[in-house]
């Protein structure tokens, strides 16, 4: 079961005070990574790259469905088998590709128009651009 928490979905067994972010062990302890933080999630094999905003990177034993249950639906989206994306990080995307930051994402097909359905989009390119009728 699922709660809203603040635009967050979180499991319902989670506090409201740490659905914000996901700890993950390292060198014997657990450090708290913030989901507005992440940019992208990359598999490879049993791992995962996650890779942040301020450009590091920490790897993670665990299959990327794994990692993709464990995070909120809001805006982590997967957008390929290989990876999942920050949407809020997301200014440009052509054919099959997502750019995030300065880094290009490929876009599944299979996920392509539930990814697609995430934006806004304002499709102009019927128009007529001095009067807005449809040519």
């Amino acid at each position: 079961m699922k709660t809203n928490l603040s635009g967050v979905i979180a499991p319902s067994r989670l506090s409201p005070l740490v659905a914000d972010g996901l700890f993950i062990r390292q060198d014997g302890y657990y450090k708290k990574y913030f989901y507005a933080d992440i940019l992208c999630i990359e598999a490879s094999g049993n791992y995962c790259y996650f890779y942040f905003e301020d450009k590091s990177r920490v790897t993670v034993v665990c299959r990327l469905g794994a990692v993709e249950r464990q995070l909120p639906d809001a805006y982590l989206v997967r957008v390929h088998r290989g990876f999942i994306l920050n949407l809020r990080y997301v200014d440009t995307w052509a054919g099959n590709s997502l750019r995030a930051r300065d880094r290009w994402i490929p876009m599944g097909d299979y996920y392509r128009a539930n990814v697609l359905s995430c934006f806004n989009i304002l499709d102009t390119s019927r128009e007529n651009p001095r009067t807005g009728d449809e040519e």
